[in-house]
């Protein structure tokens, strides 16, 4: 009995191994360890500052007219063209005018040779006074009428009020101009400067002299050293705000239409800043790689503000006393960590 006991728990463990066979333990991955330096996370005086969007201006600019009516004989420049002051722009027709100059010429001349008769009879007493007093009147109204004429002819000719280029044509040549009419504009290209908007409240940070740095987005970011030249001193009483003028240095690529920014600094406030290496932005997500007591590295999502001097304020995700990766290029989520070198973050203020 116990001999067939025994054979049937054998037939039984058998049956029982070959059903579920043993699953072998599967051993786990060595974690990844990198080499690298840390930032110590700590709080810093830096600027306050208020940016302030503008475009760029010319400070000298005119919009060119015709003061008579004329047909537009000649256009000498086109879009683009360097002037000079005193340039000849457009020659009217001045034809009639011509004619005109040569009757009262002819007026004058006569007027002239009648008063030279009645001051030689005068002297003679062969003319009342009254007589000479009307010859020299009449020739005084010759004369006027002659310079009214030149003033005129003068009239059929546009000239440059300045040195500058010409930026719009908005006439050909045959086309009527009629009395201010637009036809040219021209501006003085290396004269330039940026006319931005300030809050009331922030008006009280930029005085008339102050120099200021102006960043132009089209010349790649290139900081220009403004100069405040003018606040106007009215502001607009529905959106409280002020329009300051700030010259610009004459700087290859820039041109009147493009979009500058100024920054107004207000002061200083305690925040947290960290070299732009040890954060990391993925689309709209920016993260930086934290390191703690168990010097393992974890991806932390960061809110961050302003860039000062090549270093990105931290407005949350990380606190005073934290580490992070100096290099966040290096980072692996849950990496081990071997500490190469410990860095403060900066002490002292960024330079403005």
């Amino acid at each position: 009995m116990t001999r067939w006991f025994l054979a049937a728990m054998l037939l039984a463990a058998g049956c029982s191994s070959k059903d579920e066979p043993v699953v072998p333990a599967v051993s786990a991955e060595p974690q990844s360890t990198i080499q690298a330096s840390v930032i110590e996370i700590r709080s810093v005086q830096a600027p306050v500052r208020v940016e302030v969007t503008g475009q760029v201006v010319p400070i000298f600019q005119a919009v060119l007219s015709s003061r008579i009516q004329g047909t537009i004989d000649q256009l000498l420049v086109r879009e683009g063209a360097s002037v000079v002051k005193g340039q000849t722009l457009i020659q009217l027709d001045n034809r009639d005018v011509e004619a005109d100059l040569a009757r009262v010429s002819a007026e004058v001349e006569n007027a002239k040779a009648q008063l030279d008769r009645m001051e030689t009879l005068y002297r003679q007493d062969a003319v009342s006074k009254q007589e000479m007093e009307n010859a020299t009147r009449a020739y005084k109204v010759a004369e006027a009428s002659r310079k009214a004429v030149l003033a005129q002819l003068s009239y059929t000719v546009v000239k440059a009020p300045f040195d500058g280029v010409i930026t719009e044509k908005m006439v050909e040549a045959g086309e009527l101009a009629s009395p201010g009419q637009p036809l040219l504009k021209m501006e003085n290209p290396r004269r330039l400067r940026l006319e931005a908007t300030v809050a009331e409240g922030d008006l009280k940070s930029v005085s008339r002299g102050d120099k200021i740095p102006v960043i132009i987005d089209a010349l790649n970011g290139r900081a220009l050293a403004g100069i405040v030249g003018q606040i106007l001193p009215a502001g607009d009483p529905q959106t409280h705000t002020f329009t300051v003028k700030v010259d610009l240095p004459s700087a290859p690529g820039l041109k009147t239409g493009m979009f500058g920014r100024l920054q107004l600094d207000k002061g200083t406030s305690r925040t947290i800043l960290v070299p732009e290496t040890a954060v990391v932005e993925r689309g709209e997500l920016t993260s930086v790689f934290a390191v703690g007591s168990d010097r393992i590295a974890r991806l932390r999502w960061v809110k961050t503000g302003r860039r000062l001097d090549n270093q990105v304020e931290i407005l949350s995700g990380v606190n005073v006393g934290e580490s992070v990766l100096l290099d966040a290029a290096r980072g692996i989520d849950g990496a081990a960590v071997t500490i190469v070198e410990t860095v403060a973050s900066p002490p002292a203020r960024p330079t403005p």
